[in-house]
């Protein structure tokens, strides 16, 4: 279940924490993971990464198959149980885009969303100039649901955020409800 062709999904430890810290002073890392000002993650805030044990996120770290290397992290968080409706996410470290370990993850933790905690939506947002995470949103079958016009501000320039969605009916067509 949490094992794809070049990746798979573990919990994420104590041990992952300052390289996580690290890259979200690297501006290829903190300008695609949020919209906050870029800068190294307190200690605090990384460890709720760890210490979050509620029934609403399940938080996992991406590792290579073969090795214990900590390529970035993923999520399926934000869960209202009686809806079945979750936000999905995934940050990777700023020299592992591209090799597609970004679609391994993100097919690992979709099938693990609709499949382990039968979710029926997972959300997701994206910034428009984040062009190789839409495409493989797209790819892996969300559909763009809406756009926060110029929502982020970066280099002195206004940029949307696109809100995307994929449904469990989307993800098995030919499943019976």
């Amino acid at each position: 279940m949490f094992a794809g062709s070049k990746i798979r999904l573990t919990a994420i430890r104590k041990e992952d924490l300052p390289k996580f810290r690290q890259w979200n002073s690297v501006e290829s890392f903190g300008r695609f993971y949020n919209s906050s000002p870029i800068r190294e993650e307190s200690e605090k805030n990384a460890n709720q990464l760890i210490d979050d044990h509620s029934d609403r996120s399940y938080r996992f770290a991406i590792r290579p198959l073969e090795s214990e290397d900590f390529l970035g992290v993923c999520a399926i968080e934000e869960i209202v149980w009686s809806h079945r409706a979750a936000w999905i996410s995934i940050a990777l470290g700023p020299d592992f885009h591209g090799k597609g370990f970004g679609k391994d993850a993100m097919q690992l933790l979709v099938r693990y969303g609709f499949n382990e905690l039968n979710l029926h939506r997972l959300s997701l947002t994206v910034f428009s100039y984040n062009q190789a995470a839409i495409s493989l949103y797209e790819s892996l079958g969300f559909k763009h649901e809406g756009t926060y016009r110029e929502f982020i501000q970066r280099d002195g320039k206004r940029y949307d955020m696109h809100l995307y969605g994929l449904l469990a009916s989307e993800y098995f067509p030919n499943r019976l409800r």
